[in-house]
């Protein structure tokens, strides 16, 4: 199509860009859907997949008359944007079994000097040993709260990060 002025140039251009942002973001709503395919972070990642992505691109650039250089550095760009976003969700959504990552599991020494003060516990007291120790045992109730594990065993509150699995603290109910 020609135009007959930089309005009606520009009119064209902002309607295209309406195009794409609608076609971005429905995309975005099919990589979101994906994240509770994947099974683990490599899966979320797929760089073959990346790169059979961008090979088919670069060739449809070259058959629509586009510049292949600068469509794969835009796919590259949207794509890792969306690498990350799905990063995020597939965590959001991948349950962590706190018992599964006992051997993470670690405190600060200001955490351990807090958590040894907050429940009594003699000075030679390997803290995180022993909140390990209560953790698995079979009368713990472990509950998540948002990036939080709670473990609820004979009368204190065990307090981990879900995501760094640090200690963060123990206290008496």
């Amino acid at each position: 199509m020609i135009c007959n002025s930089l309005d009606e140039v520009r009119s064209n251009i902002d309607r295209i860009d309406d195009n794409i942002i609608k076609l971005i973001a429905e995309r975005g709503t099919y990589v979101s859907q994906a994240s509770k395919f994947k099974k683990n972070e490599d899966g979320v990642k797929d760089t073959s997949r990346v790169e059979k992505v961008i090979q088919k691109v670069r060739d449809k650039a070259l058959t629509y008359g586009a510049n292949p250089d600068m469509v794969e550095t835009l796919y590259r760009q949207m794509i890792a944007s969306f690498v990350k976003m799905e990063m995020k969700e597939f965590h959001e959504n991948t349950p962590v079994n706190l018992l599964d990552n006992l051997s993470r599991i670690f405190t600060t020494e200001l955490g351990a000097q807090r958590i040894s003060r907050n429940l009594n516990l003699p000075a030679d007291t390997d803290v995180v040993a022993y909140c390990k120790s209560k953790i698995q045992s079979p009368s713990c109730t472990i509950t998540r709260n948002g990036k939080n594990f709670y473990c609820t065993i004979d009368g204190i509150t065990i307090t981990v990060n879900a995501h760094s699995f640090t200690i963060i603290t123990a206290h008496k109910k």
